[in-house]
């Protein structure tokens, strides 16, 4: 009788559990989004490896109702997606949350699909447990994919991308792009075989304080004769790909100048570290400036690249007048003042 009666309370607790949703997922680490709203399932937690969104610009059939997630309302953007500063699109955008995982140490990784109909990004978010933004990566356009346009036959030139991140438990964070040309087959009117192709892998680590530290770029595979211009272009973008607050981005950025220079010297022209390097001044100018300043005599490669536009120097001014230190903030003042007009 007793063992009938165990089997009865069993039964009755796993029909109570599929009538509540039984796949809601009990983890204390989530309960701030709980707060604003969002219970977290098993849906929406995120695994091993996260895939672009196959979302294009123009694309009037697709929309972010085509993915996976959960769309966040007002509040819910304020709480979470507001924090996060520079380097986000507009409050108009339209926000959806791809999933969630707890990467440990207290930190929360949150990955977020963002669309304001001129373009899309995914964005990596990390918080604590109540909720405050620790880190955040902008992925814009990781998903990007350049189709072979099969209606218009002049096309025949392509390069294809394509990219996903994969997440492990210790904290790693790996962006895998891949980058190549094809050629159209006229014959069967589909896409052949690339001409060249070219692998390579950008990893992070999230450390103790939910920052994403940047470990660096490698290629991982090569096919053919690669346009190395044409995956150098796509490299730096990558590497704009980085923590809003560790300045050991900076040193990556500064050892990669000089190779990419020795190979591309007859490119200066195309250049894009002066877009580049102004972007990265845009992620958090007091992170960018205190390290020009400390590598000022210290084989600071990033600095001939460094001239913000007339109508930026202003704001430029007031940013280096908040730093500690007078000597920097005085060779800075007189590095915007050499510029000219």
């Amino acid at each position: 009788m007793r063992n009938k009666s165990m089997w009865m309370i069993a039964l009755a607790v796993l029909m109570l559990t599929a009538c509540s949703g039984g796949d809601k997922v009990q983890n204390p680490q989530f309960a701030f989004l709980e707060d604003l709203g969002i219970s977290i399932n098993q849906d929406l937690l995120l695994g091993d490896s996260l895939t672009m969104p196959d979302i294009y610009c123009g694309d009037a059939d697709q929309t972010a109702d085509d993915l996976k997630g959960k769309q966040l309302n007002g509040d819910q953007y304020q709480a979470l997606i507001v924090p996060v500063g520079g380097g986000i699109p507009d409050p108009m955008s339209n926000w959806l949350l791809l999933g969630v995982r707890d990467m440990g140490n207290g930190v929360t990784l949150a990955a977020y699909y963002a669309c304001n109909g001129v373009g899309y990004c995914v964005d990596l978010v990390t918080y604590d447990k109540q909720g405050h933004t620790l880190d955040a990566i902008n992925t814009r356009e990781m998903h990007l994919v350049w189709r072979v346009d099969l209606t218009n036959p002049d096309n025949d030139n392509s390069f294809t991308l394509d990219s996903y991140i994969t997440i492990d438990d210790d904290g790693r964070i790996t962006l895998h792009r891949t980058m190549g040309r094809c050629l159209m087959n006229y014959e069967d009117d589909l896409k052949a075989k690339p001409q060249w192709q070219q692998a390579w892998d950008q990893t992070y680590t999230i450390d103790a304080k939910g920052q994403f530290i940047l470990q660096g770029q490698q290629v991982v595979k090569e096919q053919g004769m690669v346009d190395q211009y044409a995956t150098m272009d796509f490299k730096t973008w990558d590497l704009l790909v980085c923590s809003l607050h560790d300045p050991g981005v900076m040193d990556i950025w500064n050892s990669y100048v000089p190779s990419v220079e020795a190979t591309y010297a007859s490119d200066y022209e195309k250049n894009p570290f002066p877009w580049d390097v102004n972007q990265l001044y845009e992620m958090n100018p007091q992170r960018f400036l205190r390290w020009m300043a400390l590598k000022r005599d210290q084989g600071n490669n990033l600095l001939r690249y460094f001239k913000l536009p007339v109508d930026k120097r202003p704001a430029l001014l007031k940013e280096i007048a908040k730093l500690d230190d007078p000597s920097a903030q005085g060779w800075l003042t007189s590095l915007v003042n050499s510029w000219g007009s």
